[in-house]
């Protein structure tokens, strides 16, 4: 063979690994399966594990090609999943009653956070236990109005004299030394370091509230015409959350891109914050089962909610949630 020839061979050769390269790359992004997700809110850390899943190929992996909605304060992404626009949304328990109550198809799935954020703000020292704020002025938004607030009612002792209308300034907390105002225990505490307040946190999980948040919730329709789909989501966005806890770095370029408010250091007081309450690796989601959800844990909120008069008796709880994918992960369930 002379050396012209050997020549093309090669470069037919290459030619040929080139195209099958090709094909096969062409191949596998028509394979991805395209998945919508509307997230409440602003990209952040409480959205951690579906931008380290992308950031890092994890639903990729999974064969999913993940496009991610965010949601801001006066959007409802319930209703652009219900009307088609997207597959997947993050919840929680009472919206997903609500659901069943109202004959919506919205269903949960999966259960990131064990633990609700949800918390009480207050000047530093006024109220040394949850107790100690009954008749005090209380900053409540309308939908918390029709779910822990009634709790609180019920189980605490709270009132609706106490209520004052909410808007998500400190204004009139800073006003007012006796103010109580709603708010994140993974984002307020950050807030007030950054503006020298000296305001404090009180989680309502502490006193009992056994909601869960940040559910993965989708349509009962997506979960009978392709249970695999809702399945490979579930399992990458735990790996994606599990990627977050070990190296927030990857997500957290991303969740900064897609919202240019939030720094590096909100991110890691809001990790802090998940891990020193419990936030997701507690509850059904001990020792690692991340997203885990209990038929008990679902029946207990239901009762309490239907003693704090927020749902009515006899509902089928079950309707609200459906156990098989976090049985998929978790086999011991």
């Amino acid at each position: 063979m002379t050396i012209r020839s050997l020549l093309m061979a090669v470069r037919g050769t290459a030619a040929v690994f080139l195209a099958v390269a090709t094909t096969a790359g062409t191949a596998h992004a028509q394979a991805l399966r395209d998945v919508n997700v509307a997230l409440s809110f602003y990209a952040s850390a409480e959205h951690g594990g579906y931008y380290a899943a992308m950031a890092e190929g994890i639903y990729e992996k999974h064969g999913l090609n993940v496009k991610v909605t965010q949601v801001g304060p006066q959007g409802n992404n319930m209703q652009q999943m219900v009307s088609g626009k997207v597959d997947f949304v993050n919840g929680w328990n009472m919206r997903a009653l609500n659901a069943v109550r109202e004959d919506i198809p919205l269903v949960s799935v999966a259960a990131i956070f064990q633990r609700d954020p949800q918390c009480l703000v207050h000047h530093q020292g006024t109220y040394p236990k949850l107790e100690n704020m009954k008749g005090a002025p209380m900053r409540v938004a309308q939908l918390a109005r029709g779910s822990w607030w009634p709790w609180l009612k019920a189980r605490h002792g709270f009132d609706d004299s106490q209520l004052r209308p909410f808007d998500a300034s400190y204004a009139a907390l800073l006003q007012d030394p006796k103010m109580v105002q709603q708010g994140f225990i993974t984002n307020d505490g950050f807030q007030f370091k950054r503006q020298n307040l000296a305001m404090e946190c009180m989680l309502l999980a502490d006193y009992g509230w056994s909601s869960y948040n940040y559910t993965i919730d989708t349509t009962q329709k997506l979960i009978k015409e392709n249970p695999k789909l809702v399945a490979d989501f579930i399992k990458a966005t735990v790996e994606g959350w599990r990627a977050f806890l070990r190296d927030p770095g990857p997500a957290s370029r991303l969740i900064k891109a897609n919202n240019p408010t939030m720094a590096d250091e909100q991110i890691a007081y809001a990790m802090a914050q998940m891990k020193q309450h419990g936030l997701l690796e507690s509850g059904d989601a001990a020792n690692g089962r991340i997203g885990n959800m209990s038929d008990a844990r679902w029946a207990g909120f239901y009762q309490e909610m239907v003693a704090a008069k927020a749902l009515p008796p006899g509902m089928d709880v079950r309707k609200a949630y459906d156990m098989q994918f976090v049985k998929q992960l978790y086999p011991s369930n």
